[in-house]
């Protein structure tokens, strides 16, 4: 009866709490949701790199936007006949002028552009916020599910020690021993396989929020507790209007109408204005005065203009078919979220006790001689997967929440 006294101690007595310490526990960096939103936010490379993309496009556009700068001509020419000298010096300027129909279609092109830019990089962050939710949830998970690996694993290998000292008095057959033999080594190489995925979760958390730390793994310092909030599908599918990946293809197309405003303005010449003054050696001077009209005989921008229609005709095109594969996003994220919230509300928290009763009932039987002990061998390996199947319950909940808010557009901080 030794053993069931081991037995009924490792799981009355706490051998299934969550564990505080990990191996390696010293080298893991520790951080709530919010920290690691925190730093993400200053440290990821992935939102500088979305960041440095956005102000270069805009930088671009802006560039664009800027009106021809004047073209400062100077010359002087001289001639001479035998002992006579002669020069003329001439010292200008040359402006390029542009219709101002062309200028107001630039200026809209630049500024849909650079606001495209803007909605794209909102985007990325939003997407990447939620990799960063995504990761701190997997870590917690893989936490969860080394605890409750490392616990079997214990209850497992106590059973095991005991199975061969009673072997050796003939209280317990050798198929049973063997049988435990068998399941000590299952359970030794799935905990190793456990604590590998731990380390490969928060190595992926810490490559998210700070990928240039000293500390090569972060870890949740907070669990996932409760039930996420509800969140109606109605609610989800009027958040589109304000995600920002379809505020950039909106203004994408603006961009493109802009740029046909462009193209068709092309036909019409831009003359290039000459002022300047002339001074002769003979002692005349003036100013003097130019034009110069380019004539559209062979390019009248016809091309120009269908490449223009094209574009715009794209893009707006890529706005309907985005809009809606948002629309398709947001509802599959809807349903998946309303799936795993009602089964967490339905046997997340009763999954656990009732595993737990189980084993109690089954550790009681054992010590009244009708359970054997490969009997009170599976009762702990039920309450080992229960377990796991209850906090992945809670895990998958979590990224289906995060996910939805993801699908709506929503900005880390502003669920509600």
């Amino acid at each position: 009866m030794r053993v069931t006294r081991t037995l009924a101690l490792l799981v009355c007595g706490g051998a299934f709490a969550t564990p505080t310490l990990a191996v390696g526990q010293d080298a893991v960096r520790r951080v709530t949701l919010a920290e690691a939103l925190e730093s993400f936010g200053r440290n990821s490379l992935s939102l500088r790199i979305a960041r440095s993309e956005s102000a270069g496009i805009a930088g671009r556009a802006r560039q664009d936007r800027a009106y021809a700068n004047p073209t400062l001509r100077m010359s002087r020419e001289t001639l001479g006949r035998g002992v006579e000298d002669y020069w003329e010096t001439t010292a200008g300027l040359a402006q390029r002028i542009e219709w101002p129909g062309r200028t107001a279609a630039r200026g809209r092109l630049a500024v849909h552009t650079v606001d495209a830019a803007a909605a794209r990089f909102r985007a990325d962050s939003i997407r990447l916020a939620f990799e960063v939710r995504e990761a701190y949830a997997q870590a917690w998970l893989a936490e969860e599910v080394e605890g409750a690996a490392a616990q079997a694993a214990d209850v497992i290998r106590t059973v095991a020690e005991a199975a061969e000292r009673r072997l050796e008095v003939g209280d317990i057959s050798p198929y049973e021993t063997r049988r435990l033999r068998i399941e000590r080594v299952r359970v030794d190489q799935d905990l190793a396989d456990t604590r590998l995925r731990v380390r490969a979760a928060r190595r992926t958390l810490a490559a998210l929020i700070d990928p240039e730390a000293e500390t090569l793994e972060a870890a949740p310092s907070e669990g996932l507790a409760g039930v996420p909030p509800p969140i109606d599908r109605r609610v989800a599918v009027e958040a589109l209007a304000g995600r920002p990946d379809l505020e950039a293809a909106a203004r994408e197309v603006d961009a493109a109408a802009a740029a046909l405003s462009m193209a068709s303005a092309a036909w019409a010449p831009q003359p290039t204005l000459n002022l300047g003054y002339k001074e002769q050696a003979d002692g005349f001077s003036g100013a003097t005065f130019g034009v110069d009209l380019p004539l559209p005989l062979f390019d009248r921008g016809r091309a120009g203009r269908d490449g223009a229609a094209a574009r715009e005709s794209a893009a707006a095109q890529r706005r309907d078919l985005h809009r809606r594969q948002a629309e398709i996003d947001v509802m599959a994220a809807s349903d998946s979220y309303e799936s795993a919230r009602s089964r967490l509300e339905e046997v997340g928290d009763e999954l656990l006790a009732d595993a737990e009763a189980l084993l109690l009932a089954a550790r009681a039987a054992y010590a009244e001689g009708e359970m054997t002990l490969v009997e009170a061998l599976d009762a702990a390996d039920a309450f080992r997967d229960a377990r796991i199947a209850a906090v992945s319950l809670r895990s998958r909940a979590w990224i289906a929440y995060y996910d939805l808010l993801r699908a709506m557009g929503r900005a880390p901080g502003s669920e509600g």
